[in-house]
């Protein structure tokens, strides 16, 4: 009896008619897996890459002698004594939830052993603003280097590292970092090659400089031409290297700074222009060439946010440190040196910057500010 029972049960649920899902929900369902899917080979693939640029905290950062420019053609500057300069510290230093801020540098390290910090930037996602900004500090900033003599502000991974580098942001601008990426001169060119290479506007005495100096190492890319040129990797280390040539009425260290802010922002808009796909299939070339002591969940947290405070404002804002109007050009131990002036007014310019409105109001909400650090 049981078995007739089973058949004819078997024999009704045949002759059902089967419903059959909407195209929409068809639709949905396959999208859904193929983010799923996207999503997991793109993991994968960080995670094995993750391994080669991870720097535990600590690791290379054994002192070094100190180092001081000798810088020619400034005879014109006066001379100050070093011992009679007194260099302030930041009155507040300042973290907030709402604000990420990622240190990137660039090391020119030429004969072997840690170079110094060509290149100094903060990168901040603000995402009580929705805003990304990039801060430039340029690198003659005369400032204090815990641990070390007074120095320009480059001096200070050459002599401790990465950590006396953070340490130095943190005394002399009162910005506590959340981590660092740093790349070499031979890394920043696969990186624009990697992207394919970067759109650059040139000005005539930019290109006459450029393909006549070894500032674009390889003889055969000194080919560059006035407004603006498709630069591969070498191209763009000479152009971003520039300092003895004037950029937008703005001169030397000035002029080299302004010159890393524009080649950061091409890098972003290339970036920007890239596929879900693409980007992905990016991250095996890209990610060798960096180094970083941002642990992996951080880093995958913090690209997240980036990526959601882009797709609402994709425009990158800039600041240059020190600020128009405070600071003076003075010559110190034989260096051209940038003497902030005065400090505070440099600090209040870059948290304002930074933080924006996370810096809080009377309420207490924002930032979290310790003084007298």
């Amino acid at each position: 009896m049981k078995e007739k029972d089973n058949k004819e049960l078997e024999e009704l649920t045949t002759d059902m008619p089967k419903k059959k899902l909407p195209v929409w929900v068809k639709i949905v369902i396959g999208v859904v897996i193929a983010l799923l899917v996207i999503g997991g080979i793109a993991y994968g693939v960080f995670s094995y890459n993750y391994g080669k640029i991870y720097v535990k905290d600590g690791a290379d950062e054994k002192a070094q002698e100190e180092y001081f420019d000798e810088d020619t053609g400034i005879e014109d500057l006066k001379e100050i004594d070093p011992d009679k300069i007194h260099l302030d510290s930041a009155d507040s230093v300042m973290q907030s939830k709402d604000v990420i801020n990622i240190l990137v540098c660039g090391e020119e390290a030429i004969g072997g052993g840690r170079g110094r910090t060509d290149s100094i930037m903060i990168a901040t996602v603000n995402r009580k603003d929705g805003a990304l900004r990039l801060t430039s500090i340029m690198r003659d900033t005369y400032v204090q280097i815990p641990g070390f003599s007074d120095n320009k502000i480059n001096a200070a991974y050459h002599n401790g590292g990465m950590k006396t580098l953070i340490k130095t942001i943190h005394k002399n601008f009162g910005i506590d970092v959340d981590g660092y990426v740093l790349v070499n001169f031979d890394s920043f060119q696969q990186v624009i090659e990697a992207l394919g290479g970067v759109d650059i506007k040139l000005a005539e005495d930019e290109v006459e400089y450029l393909n006549k100096t070894n500032y674009i190492s390889e003889k055969s890319n000194r080919t560059l031409h006035v407004g603006v040129n498709h630069m591969n990797g070498n191209q763009a280390l000479g152009y971003a290297r520039i300092r003895y040539v004037q950029k937008d009425g703005q001169y030397g260290d000035f002029a080299r700074t302004l010159r890393h802010r524009t080649v950061m922002s091409a890098i972003y808009k290339k970036l920007m222009d890239k596929s879900a796909l693409e980007l992905i299939a990016m991250v095996p070339k890209l990610m060798p060439l960096v180094k970083t002591n941002i642990d992996k969940a951080d880093l995958v947290n913090y690209l997240y946010q980036g990526v959601e405070v882009r797709s609402k404002n994709s425009k990158l804002e800039t600041l240059n440190v020190p600020v128009e109007g405070a600071y003076k050009i003075t010559r110190v131990r034989s260096m051209s040196v940038i003497l902030p002036d005065s400090l505070d007014k440099n600090v209040k310019a870059m948290q304002k910057f930074i933080f924006g409105s996370a810096l809080g109001k009377e309420d207490g909400k924002g930032a979290n500010i310790s003084v007298g650090q």
